[in-house]
């Protein structure tokens, strides 16, 4: 089969599967390249990177339209991951390309096992005070401000937590 109807079938399914999971891609096209296409571990990350910026910016349009994804939280990430970036671009350089694919595996094995384990039942959203009678401005303005988010239960050493 030709290489170029391979990339399309790849890269529409990649597409899919990305934006459909909240992946970017980026999980599923690196192993697509060094596998599939026999691309060097760098030379397929920098693709993926430019490949998740499409897919993000093309899936993130869809879930901003059906108010489904918080606007100011990704804003607000959005600083954080691009210092993390900057910071994980320079050390992808300084690591042995080894290294750089025994993290990538670890990280894919912990998402597959993430991803398997059973869920407790979610919380109650403790954030938004209960209507009263007559009083429907709590649960008004906490649906225009997007879903609630908030952080629950971190594993221990994540984020300073003990």
């Amino acid at each position: 089969m030709d290489i170029a109807v391979l990339m399309l079938v790849g890269g529409v399914g990649v597409g899919i599967f990305g934006s459909l999971l909240g992946l970017g891609g980026g999980l599923l096209i690196v192993p697509l390249l060094t596998l599939g296409f026999h691309l060097p571990l760098r030379e397929a990350i920098g693709v993926s990177l430019v490949c998740v910026i499409v897919t993000s910016s093309a899936s993130a349009s869809v879930f901003l339209e059906r108010r489904v994804a918080n606007l100011r939280l990704g804003m607000t990430l959005e600083l954080f991951t691009a210092i993390g970036a900057l910071l994980g671009g320079m050390i992808a350089f300084l690591l042995d390309e080894r290294i750089l694919a025994a993290l990538f595996a670890v990280l894919l094995t912990y998402v597959a096992l993430t991803m398997l384990r059973p869920r407790s039942a979610p919380e109650p959203d403790e954030t938004v005070a209960p209507a009263e009678p007559g009083n429907v401005a709590p649960t008004f303005l906490a649906r225009l401000s997007g879903p609630g988010y908030r952080v629950r239960n971190l594993r221990p050493g994540v984020v300073g937590s003990v």
